[in-house]
């Protein structure tokens, strides 16, 4: 029988877990933000250098890509510990997936809403803020929402670093109580209870936004 101590430390796993994902889905989208204005530059080394990062970052694996930079680090003498390791590993992966998505929902737009949104006159910049910027949101965001649910789960991962999260603490208390079918089943639904939560914020946001007028319906 697990007791109410075990259930706690599970908890408080979940609760280390889902900061991490909250604290990489924020830095991850600033990252690709910058990664596809790279993937629109009109340089060519720009583009290339988006088109490498995309290719190493993905083709990856995120435990590999984790091992590395949890002893690259101390390696260049930044001696930053497994959390901020942690944070670092799923920002480098899900900003890359989070450019790609960003990428596809600026070529997802009509080539007749970019002519449209030139004839206006506006700046490029006040162009993009206030009429490419909702378009895009328009065609990213459903996959934006899956890529989010997916962190959440991928932070799993990093229990490999010693970072003390919902599986590190599931595997804790598997070798205290030898319940590993138990441990893993309540790990398991935590895990679920957590991304189905963040499924429903993202999509009522969605609805909101689609209610207030800020994106239209996709075409």
């Amino acid at each position: 029988m697990l007791d109410v101590r075990t259930l706690s430390l599970l908890l408080q796993g979940a609760g280390v877990s889902l900061l991490l994902a909250l604290g990489s889905i924020a830095c991850a989208t600033l990252l690709a933000m910058a990664l596809c204005a790279m993937a629109f530059s009109r340089w060519t080394a720009v583009r290339a250098f988006y088109r490498l990062y995309i290719y190493i970052v993905r083709g990856t694996p995120l435990l590999v890509l984790a091992l590395l930079v949890f002893y690259a680090l101390p390696a260049l003498d930044l001696k930053t510990g497994p959390y901020v390791a942690g944070l670092l590993v799923l920002t480098l992966y899900v900003g890359a997936l989070f450019a790609e998505v960003f990428r596809g929902g600026v070529l997802a737009i009509p080539r007749p809403q970019w002519e449209s949104a030139r004839s206006l006159g506006l700046p490029p910049g006040a162009m993009v803020r206030k009429i490419i910027a909702p378009m895009v949101v328009r065609y990213a965001l459903p996959p934006y929402i899956n890529v989010c649910v997916m962190t959440v789960k991928a932070s799993s991962i990093l229990s490999i670093i010693s970072v003390w999260e919902l599986t590190f603490a599931a595997r804790e208390i598997i070798e205290r109580t030898l319940a590993v079918f138990t441990v893993l089943g309540l790990a398991g639904a935590i895990y679920f209870v957590m991304c189905f939560g963040m499924d429903r914020v993202g999509r009522r946001v969605e609805r909101r936004l689609l209610a207030k007028g800020f994106v239209g319906a996709p075409v």
